[in-house]
């Protein structure tokens, strides 16, 4: 695949999502109940080009920066916090088999005149045995999130020869070939299809088995780590303002049985709404600077290490936020027709990844202590 002839600025990615954002409202309660995101959504994420963010432009993909990375996710989450996890997902796995595969894999993988879209797990938790021409493959991984309209994954795996030489080994394989597994059953980002997958004595071959090291594109693509929480504070972000935009909308009608006045006519409701409003500007700033500051030192472990901790107290604090949200609204944002219910639940399941768990501040805090 050839590099793409555009490639659009912050911008206009923005104003793409701005046209497909009536459409992910609309279709964010139906992806919830289907249990992963509705066929329209996809397409239009696709047509788009929002499935390319992050794969290197030698193989048709865009590259962004990272500040523009944070501004389309928090736009996309704000729709639909699903749609934006599966959006992530997609473009990470993809990046790393754009930048990472052989050129027999890639011309493989990347056929066709829309981006390949790959699912999968940075966790080894596959086995890969090699045999003459590639290796057998077996292995369970849980959270496939976008696997039920991805065309690959990528199969995280170690690789054992012999009893002491063990290493991380990643294959590419078609989906098609992959068992998926109908338990995608939870409280929040339920449209994101993050269902657990397996792989069965697979064969694949060598030409589709790689290394994380990148052969082209930016650090950024072929080596997503560093990068990682800053997807995770973006989909917060963005879910987080959409509970606050909810809760201004509505306080503007709003009455209370027995009070004569609005919700936005309560000194109160004006106070907690303008403090909530407050903190997420600073947590929106803070992601925003750490993006820079890794996009100028991306190899840093004390860049990451700073980063990392700023992501994860974004992600505890858009919990609270939601959560406070939800309670101005109040009972009327029980029912499940409410948005500011199912924000509240996908910003909780969306904190408890591991990648912006308390483990964050325990790194943060052996840096600052030496």
């Amino acid at each position: 695949m050839n590099g793409p002839s555009h490639i659009p600025d912050q911008a206009e990615l923005l104003a793409r999502v701005d046209g497909i954002t009536p459409l992910l409202n609309d279709t964010a309660a139906a992806s919830e109940q289907r249990r992963s995101l509705c066929p329209e959504a996809v397409s239009a994420l696709h047509k788009q080009g929002l499935f390319r963010l992050w794969t290197p432009q030698e193989v048709g993909g865009y590259d962004v920066d990272l500040e523009t990375q944070v501004a389309v996710m928090m736009r996309v989450a704000e729709a639909d916090m699903s749609a934006c996890w599966t959006m992530m997902i997609g473009n990470t796995v993809t990046g790393v088999l754009g930048s990472c595969l052989s050129e027999t894999g890639l011309a493989e993988v990347f056929t066709g005149p829309d981006m390949a879209v790959a699912a999968g797990s940075l966790k080894p938790a596959g086995r890969a045995a090699p045999v003459a021409g590639g290796y057998r493959v077996n292995g369970i991984w849980e959270f496939g999130s976008g696997i039920h309209h991805a065309g690959w994954i990528s199969a995280s795996c170690l690789c054992a020869p012999d009893a002491q030489d063990v290493y991380p080994l990643s294959l590419a394989i078609p989906v098609s070939e992959v068992t998926v597994h109908d338990d995608w059953h939870v409280a929040g980002l339920s449209g994101s299809g993050s269902s657990t997958y397996e792989v069965k004595d697979v064969f694949v071959p060598d030409h589709r088995a790689f290394a994380r090291e990148a052969r082209r594109g930016s650090s950024r693509t072929g080596n997503p780590g560093p990068r990682i929480p800053l997807e995770h504070a973006s989909v917060a972000l963005g879910g987080a303002r959409r509970a606050l935009n909810e809760v201004a909308d509505l306080a503007q009608t709003k009455r209370r049985l027995i009070e004569n006045k609005t919700m936005a006519a309560k000194p109160e409701v004006q106070l907690e709404l303008g403090k909530l409003n407050a903190e997420w500007q600073t947590l929106a700033a803070g992601v925003r600077e750490a993006a820079r500051q890794l996009e100028v030192d991306y190899d840093s472990p004390s860049v990451a290490a700073e980063l990392h901790g700023v992501c994860a107290i974004t992600n505890e604090r858009c919990v609270v936020i939601g959560e406070r949200c939800l309670r101005l609204a109040g009972a009327g944002a029980v029912h499940s027709s409410n948005v500011l219910q199912r924000v509240f639940r996908d910003l909780t399941v969306s904190a408890q990844h591991y990648m912006v768990s308390d483990m964050a501040y325990t790194q943060l805090g052996k840096l600052r202590l030496g």
